[in-house]
């Protein structure tokens, strides 16, 4: 008897796990698409690829972490590899050129592991969430408020969020899950509502005008990036809004926020 109550509760165990495990991997031609656009430069047409995240059709087992669109959006865009790209240009059916493409990211090595990670923390729960400090938060955060450039008239060129930002040049190690949240959180939140990300670096950039930061530009430049940083980093409303956001999101997340 005790046998058979053995084998009863390992068969038990065993199902549980089964319906707790999510290979994300498989499901990816259910959110992710790509499409084929161009644009014009002169005469010629340029083909390009719009790569992108739709809700799923079905519940799956990751269907609420995928929800967060604009964080998902964020991991495929930065952490897949584009090595395929030249070659998917030169397909014009979009079936085959979906097809193809859904193969491509089931063999990107760095994606599936971003992926795997946000899954098992969130999903599977078969591996304890990161801690994360505010401190670590904003770092990240405040590298999406970008100064790129001076102007002929000499004023500064910034953007928030856009596809440039300081990341690459200031982090040694990145960060995907801490990135995706902090730009989906900005995102989110650019104008209007509870927040306003936008009007918040607006303040920010005229607030670096008030002091003369050097007389060669590419100078003026650099001090001016490291001073949008600072200003941001003690932007109380961007504190209160990463705050926000994590709170209401924080079951689909992979991290835990301490302070």
């Amino acid at each position: 008897m005790k046998k058979i109550i053995i084998l009863l509760l390992t068969g038990l165990t065993a199902d549980l796990f089964a319906q707790t495990k999510c290979d994300i991997k498989e499901y990816y031609a259910d959110f992710v698409y790509i499409q084929k656009a161009s644009y014009k430069s002169g005469d010629k047409d340029i083909p390009y690829l719009i790569k992108g995240i739709t809700e799923t059709k079905s519940k799956k087992c990751f269907s609420d972490v995928i929800k967060n669109t604009a964080y998902v959006i964020h991991l495929l865009t930065n952490f897949s590899s584009d090595a395929s790209d030249s070659l998917l240009l030169q397909i014009n059916d979009s079936v085959t050129l979906q097809k193809e493409y859904i193969k491509v990211l089931t063999k990107d090595t760095l994606y599936n592991r971003v992926m795997a990670d946000l899954i098992s923390k969130t999903v599977e729960k078969s591996i304890p969430k990161d801690t994360v400090s505010m401190d670590k938060l904003l770092n990240i955060a405040v590298k999406y408020f970008s100064v790129f450039k001076i102007n002929p008239q000499g004023y500064y060129v910034g953007f928030v969020c856009g596809g440039r930002n300081d990341i690459e040049k200031t982090e040694k190690s990145r960060r995907p899950q801490l990135e995706a949240f902090c730009f989906s959180s900005i995102a989110d939140n650019m104008e209007g509502g509870r927040f306003n990300m936008y009007e918040e670096f607006v303040k920010a950039l005229k607030e670096l005008y008030k002091v003369n930061l050097g007389v060669d530009t590419n100078e003026r430049l650099l001090r001016a990036q490291g001073a949008m940083f600072l200003l941001m980093r003690n932007n109380e409303p961007l504190k209160k809004m990463l705050k926000y956001e994590y709170e209401k999101n924080k079951n689909i997340l992979p991290f835990i926020l301490k302070g």
